[in-house]
């Protein structure tokens, strides 16, 4: 009987050291087959500079940000301190600074979250001006910039408050949708 305890005992180690191997054996080729997954991250970037071309190599738009991650699963990416540069079809500049941005897909809307500002510099006869607001979506395919959150506009005409607006980069309209609230100064 003895003989028999130690063989049973012997053959079911043997079995358990063989279904461990199989199951790690296993997930080492389902990691290899690389199947798209929602959390997995396929690439990481850091101190990094994007940009987007149109067919004749001008640059449309640029990011700068500290860290980038790109979803494997969905194709978003989270930008960390993104830095946005858009160019408008006359060459005006609007920068954007903000905490965080994911952007769906490679060319897809960018939704952009914390402090954010939007500068637009002198440019020929379209004045300066300051926007800040905390959340915004900019899409660059059609480059418009838009927002629902409370905004504040500070140029050199004067204070405007409101709750949401809406712009296309390549118009000089900005659309305050509500509660426009605005402080103008007089002509010299």
């Amino acid at each position: 009987m003895k003989t028999f305890g130690r063989i049973f005992f012997v053959l079911a180690i043997l079995f358990a050291s063989a279904v461990t191997w199989l199951n790690l054996s296993w997930k080492s080729i389902e990691q290899l087959t690389n199947s798209p997954s929602e959390s997995r991250i396929d690439y990481y970037l850091n101190d990094f500079t994007l940009m987007k071309t149109d067919g004749d190599g001008k640059v449309s738009y640029h990011v700068t940000g500290q860290h980038l991650t790109h979803n494997q699963g969905t194709g978003a990416s989270d930008i960390y301190q993104p830095y946005v540069e858009a160019r408008s079809d006359n060459g005006e500049l609007v920068t954007i600074n903000a905490q965080k941005a994911t952007q769906e897909g490679k060319s897809g809307n960018m939704s952009l979250s914390g402090e954010i500002k939007v500068y637009k510099p002198l440019f020929k006869d379209s004045p300066e001006f300051m926007l800040t607001t905390q959340n915004m979506t900019y899409n660059p395919t059609t480059q418009t910039i838009s927002s629902a959150d409370d905004i504040d506009l500070v140029s050199d005409q004067g204070y405007l408050h409101g709750t949401g607006f809406e712009t296309n980069l390549d118009e000089q309209e900005l659309r305050i949708l509500s509660n426009v609230q605005a402080e103008f100064k007089p002509a010299q």
